[in-house]
């Protein structure tokens, strides 16, 4: 069972020195990889579609239901659960099934060297098992749905405890949920259902969560070109705005953490990969990531 992370009768600092220590600050595979998430982030991943976003989150994923070790072998995993909720129900399962198995065989590999001496017993099935069960799947089709999601899940947190969220895409209803607020208000009771009390009722339930539990948040936003503009990229020493803000202020100002990624117009050398960038947005930082997405997972394009 999940303990609660905040204990009776203890004071802020004993909270912060345990919690640390329990569930100290995740460093994420690139292209996540520049500032370090701790417990109660909201991370927000920002992009156009298609720019590699779920494939992030698979990656994320990987590192953090791998174990750490068996018998002798080193995966370099967190040993941590992982609540997926697909709004967008594209999630390939086959995908996340593929990218772990390879990370699984790679580290046995060394093990199986010809006329190793001191070879461990390790069955690379009973770790994919162990693995997929810590990651936890649900599909939601509409708001109604995802906010259900939302609402049982301190349920199965207690029972699971998982350490991440993730919402892949947190504006999948966007444009549904805008329509409803269009509508005539039949009963003047009832408050009328629409984008800012879906997202105002989002908000409280994720908070309900954090409360109780040390975990950490990673939702995908998908974006679209627009002349005005929020985000900003950088142009020959400059900022230009190409992607906008349509999420309300609530979600926008619950957001603790954004980075932005995006597919390059400049391909270079990659003739049959798309190279992406990436770029921290909150907090801001000078230096910007690219990657390409191979076969094998998301790559520095220096690397390929």
């Amino acid at each position: 069972m999940a303990k609660a992370w905040i204990n009776v009768d203890e004071s802020a600092k004993q909270m912060l020195s345990r919690v640390l220590k329990e569930r100290p600050l995740l460093h994420l595979p690139p292209p996540l990889h520049r500032v370090p998430i701790g417990v109660n982030s909201i991370l927000e991943i920002v992009g156009p579609s298609p720019s590699a976003k779920t494939e992030i989150l698979l990656q994320v994923v990987v590192n953090c239901i791998l174990p750490k070790n068996r018998n002798g072998v080193q995966y370099g995993g967190l040993e941590h659960s992982v609540l997926f909720l697909d709004l967008d129900c594209r999630l390939e399962i086959y995908r996340l099934s593929h990218l772990l198995k390879l990370r699984i065989t790679e580290a046995n590999r060394p093990h199986k060297t010809k006329g190793s001496s001191n070879q461990p017993e390790c069955d690379e099935t009973d770790v994919f098992n162990e693995c997929m069960k810590r990651f936890l799947y649900t599909r939601c089709y509409d708001s109604f749905e995802f906010l259900s999601a939302l609402k049982v899940l301190n349920h199965k947190l207690t029972d699971n405890g998982v350490h991440i969220l993730m919402i892949d895409n947190i504006g999948a209803f966007h444009s549904i949920d805008r329509g409803f607020s269009s509508l005539p208000q039949l009963n003047p009771i009832r408050k009328n259902i629409g984008v800012q009390s879906v997202f105002e009722a989002v908000v409280q339930e994720i908070k309900k969560l954090l409360e109780m539990h040390s975990m950490i948040v990673l939702a995908t936003k998908t974006v679209t070109n627009q002349v005005k503009s929020s985000y900003s990229t950088r142009v020959s020493g400059g900022l230009k705005s190409v992607y906008r803000e349509y999420m309300p202020l609530t979600w926008q100002s619950f957001v603790t953490r954004r980075i932005l990624v995006r597919p390059l117009d400049d391909k270079r050398k990659f003739v049959d990969r798309v190279c992406y960038s990436a770029e921290w947005l909150l907090p801001a930082l000078s230096v910007s990531d690219e990657f390409v997405v191979c076969d094998t997972g998301i790559l520095d394009s220096l690397r390929v």
